[in-house]
This record gives C-alpha cells, sequence and structure tokens, in this order.
C-alpha cells in the first residue's frame, strides 16, 4: 500500500503550508493488534475483505490529529470499530457494519431519513445492509453536513457513496441503484487514495490559491 502512504504524505506536505500545529495533521497509528482484529471478526457474522485486514494490519486506522469536520478522513480501527459494536448505549452503538447502519451511526444513529418506511422499507434496509459493509467515511468542503462513505460489496470490492444532509434525493436514487448491481470497481487502496487526494484538494481551496498551491 505504498501508494496510499505516498498520499498521505503529499496531504501532509500541503497540510504544512497551512497550519503550524498538528490540528488537521492526517495520521495512521501504526499496526493494529491481532486481538483487537480477532474481537472484531468476532463480533462482525460475516469475514473481514482481506484487504481491510492488511490495511489494519499495516496502518492500524487513519484520521486527522483534530479535524474531523472537513478535508478530513475518518477509517476507525478494528479495536474501535469493535468497542462500537459492543456498545451498550443506544445512541453510541454501531448497529452492524453495514452501509446504512454504519451512516445512520456517523449522525450519532439520528437520520429519520432512514427509518424504515421514511423513505426505505424495512426489507430493503436489510438488503442495503447485507450487501455492503461501511468502514469509515471522508468529508471533504461542508463543515459535518457531508460525508463519503467507504464500503465493501460482497465481492470484496470497494467503493464510496457521498451523503449530504440537505440531499437526501441523490443518496436515494444510489441506493436504489446498489440494490440492482454495486457500483464498487475498486480497491480499498484505491478508494483511500481517492479519498485523501479528495480531502487534499478540498484543504488546498480553503486554504490556499487554487492550481498554484495544487503543485
Amino acid at each position: 500500500m505504498q501508494r496510499l502512504r505516498d498520499a498521505i504524505d503529499q496531504y501532509n506536505a500541503n497540510r504544512a503550508r497551512f497550519w503550524d500545529d498538528d490540528y488537521n495533521t492526517l495520521t495512521a497509528p501504526g499496526p493494529a493488534a491481532e486481538d483487537a482484529i480477532a474481537r472484531l471478526r468476532a463480533l462482525e457474522p460475516r469475514p473481514l475483505p482481506a484487504e481491510l485486514e492488511e490495511f489494519y494490519r499495516r496502518f492500524g486506522g487513519l484520521g486527522n490529529q483534530d479535524n474531523t469536520e472537513s478535508h478530513c478522513m475518518e477509517l476507525p480501527g478494528p479495536a474501535t470499530l469493535a468497542e462500537g459494536l459492543a456498545q451498550a448505549d443506544e445512541w453510541q452503538r454501531i448497529r452492524s457494519l453495514g452501509l446504512v447502519d454504519v451512516i445512520v451511526h456517523s449522525w450519532g444513529n439520528d437520520r429519520p431519513e432512514f427509518e424504515p418506511g421514511a423513505n426505505f422499507q424495512q426489507p430493503e434496509l436489510d438488503a442495503l445492509n447485507a450487501r455492503y459493509r461501511c468502514f469509515g467515511w471522508y468529508r471533504t468542503d461542508t463543515v459535518g453536513e457531508s460525508a463519503w462513505y467507504v464500503y465493501a460489496d460482497e465481492a470484496g470490492r470497494f467503493g464510496a457513496l457521498y451523503y449530504d444532509q440537505d440531499g437526501f434525493g441523490s443518496v436515494e436514487r444510489l441506493l436504489r441503484a446498489m440494490l440492482g448491481a454495486s457500483p464498487a470497481r475498486q480497491s480499498l487502496e484505491e478508494a483511500l487514495c481517492e479519498g485523501v487526494e479528495r480531502a487534499r484538494q478540498a484543504m488546498i481551496e480553503w486554504n490556499g490559491d487554487g492550481d498554484e498551491d495544487a503543485a
């Protein structure tokens, strides 16, 4: 996963031009403990994608030092995901690693659009959660109002679904299409490199002067 390491380094090289402290530094904690991966496996009824386990063993996770609002990544490590799955508090619990459940969890388990019967029936929500699993998200430029959710389909292919709280119609159409066929075509490394680059470009657009800073 050298391409991902290079993308992280490029992001941080640009970050250093705009901040003197580590607030927005993109970091990977390092290899995840094997017992943390094993615990996540035990709590998740389906096998984890092999590429995801490789990512955990090399990077552990991926996130910004303190920034969680814009131009940032949030790929929790296996220990954090396992803790969420085991959480007793209904507002903090990750109900499952299903795509819809993780989207809802990222909004404090309060997303009325995904209540059964609001836009999708329960069997449709169950099908989306069964066919697509989500392992984190990243944000570009809407200050916490949207995110790209990194998911894997049943064949182990990866993709990212964009969800904006002010544009549910768009994500509803995408999810309905996903009930018919998976749009995922990427490896995990490709999906994460794309996310880091989108976040980097958003950071430059917010803080720099356009193309000159993109170099």
